[in-house]
């Protein structure tokens, strides 16, 4: 079921994507589409709180020393009791675990009267089924995120950073075939296709690269470690990096579009190995390296390493990111298209005044 969810958003999204072809403009209700999607999965991925267990602020407290946890949990308000003399409130709660864990919360304030549920920010107490509350970060949620321990909140870089990558490498996939057609067919049109499909996917590429960064920062210390998956990224960018560098090198239209197409198809060779494969023999830091002995919370075959919630907005985020690659695709299509006819259509007439300047 998880490959299937996940699989879903991404063919969806390149289904949709490449209706119509990339030399049209994407209609009107192809364009509500990509921003609706685009605008439930930011509404998704930011703005429902995180809802743990009291089982994580246990385990936060013996592993990490972290006690504050925040937990979404039923109120039992006919357990409500009120100390006058210390001014605290306790009531028992019942969290949304397997067990539907009972627990006493200890709060230095009233506890929410009219609500059903809440997500409090507490901290273990004295013993696994004692907690202390500190605030109430929302009442009634309709919608909770899964909290993952050590992460927090920096665990809604995912639905931003993963299908950002995924992306890069479809858009290099297009940018081989494209070079494949000119090659076959000598259209100076698949070249204007390649070589926009191939800017675009760097650009993904490159914020792939920095949303990566980020998270190396808060769960690593530092910006860059050199983990095998961001060596393997820079290096990309480095293949890709002198795939431009080719392009503009070269003078002749028809020289540039030929070696940068055969260019392109032997990068793209180095892709899967780099993106796939290098990062998964190697031990390191990112999650799916060689160290931990599995593929990574997204592509495991494991339907419980990612959250079947977080299984749907990651494949609604491929859904979006895949859609606005293709909406990308076009518009740099048609500019360059344009570019070259009008390039041409200059050349011409510079030819021709030539010619008439030398009758």
């Amino acid at each position: 079921m998880k490959a299937l969810i996940l699989t879903a958003g991404f063919v969806i999204g390149l289904v949709v994507g490449l209706y119509p072809s990339p030399e049209k403009p994407r209609p009107v209700w192809w364009q509500i589409v990509v921003f609706s999607f685009f605008s439930a999965l930011i509404a998704l991925a930011l703005l429902p709180p995180l809802g743990g267990q009291f089982g994580d602020a246990v385990l936060m407290s013996r592993i990490t020393g972290n006690k504050v946890v925040p937990v979404h949990a039923e109120l039992l308000h006919e357990t409500v009791v009120h100390d006058e003399a210390s001014r605290m409130w306790s009531i028992q709660m019942r969290d949304f675990s397997a067990d539907r864990i009972r627990a006493t919360v200890i709060f230095p304030f009233e506890p929410p009267k009219e609500a059903r549920t809440v997500v409090v920010r507490m901290e273990r107490g004295e013993s696994d089924v004692v907690f202390r509350a500190q605030d109430v970060l929302s009442t009634d949620p309709w919608l909770t995120l899964p909290f993952i321990p050590d992460l927090h909140e920096r665990a809604r870089n995912i639905y931003f950073h993963v299908p950002l990558s995924w992306v890069a490498v479809l858009a290099y996939l297009i940018a081989m075939v494209y070079s494949v057609q000119y090659l076959r067919r000598n259209d100076l049109a698949y070249d204007v296709k390649a070589v926009a499909a191939a800017g675009i996917g760097t650009l993904f590429t490159a914020l792939a690269t920095a949303t990566g960064a980020i998270w190396a920062k808060f769960n690593w210390g530092s910006f860059w470690n050199w983990d095998p998956r961001e060596t393997s990224i820079f290096i990309l960018l480095l293949i890709y990096g002198a795939y431009f560098a080719l392009r503009s090198a070269l003078d002749s239209e028809e020289r540039r579009a030929r070696l940068s197409a055969v260019y392109a198809i032997f990068a793209f060779v180095s892709v899967p190995f780099l993106v796939f494969i290098m990062p998964r023999l190697m031990e390191g830091l990112h999650p799916g390296s060689g160290s931990e002995g599995n593929a990574g919370p997204v592509i495991s075959a494991q339907s419980d390493v990612l959250n079947p919630l977080k299984q749907i907005i990651l494949s609604l985020a491929f859904c979006s990111f895949t859609m606005l690659f293709f909406w990308m695709l076009s518009i740099a299509v048609r500019t360059g298209l344009l570019r070259h006819r009008a390039w041409g259509e200059g050349a011409d007439g510079q030819a021709e005044g030539v010619l008439t300047t030398q009758k």
